[in-house]
């Protein structure tokens, strides 16, 4: 296993259409865990949240988020981050549409992007990354 990797030793992990993962705590501190289309910006992971979508309110109350992303064939890559949720509805659509014209485009091309989007602006979200961990498989003479 290859550990401490930094984003650019994962090849094209972070640009392939894969869900993320996230993690945010709910009120009564429990955890909920819910997968995100998502967008590496070379420094920070972004994802769209929809208008009216509870995960808003739950990061405006309690900023504390992971994301990991992973593939499931060899060399198995992931990534994992943790930090705080940065919130914003500026460029939303934008934004959102980048975000999900690489999804749509890969798995329901005959599908509008808006169609995904939503009609309401809803919520970016940046991580303000505390802790990066990457790793994979690539050394393992066993795959």
């Amino acid at each position: 296993m290859r550990r401490n990797l930094n984003p650019e030793q994962l090849g094209d992990l972070l640009q392939l259409p894969l869900n993320a993962l996230i993690a945010l705590h709910r009120q009564d501190g429990s955890v909920l865990q819910t997968p995100v289309w998502h967008e590496w910006t070379g420094r920070t992971f972004r994802f769209y949240i929809p208008a009216g979508d509870r995960k808003i309110a739950m990061l405006t109350r309690d900023p504390r988020i992971s994301l990991a992303v992973a593939d499931s064939a060899y060399p198995f890559r992931t990534m994992q981050v943790e930090g705080k949720a940065r919130i914003t509805t500026d460029g939303f659509r934008d934004v959102a549409r980048r975000i999900a014209a690489r999804y749509v485009a890969a798995h329901d091309p005959m599908r509008a992007v808006e169609e995904y989007i939503g009609p309401e602006d809803g919520a970016i979200v940046e991580i303000v990354t505390d802790a990066v961990r990457a790793w994979d498989y690539a050394d393992d003479t066993h795959a």
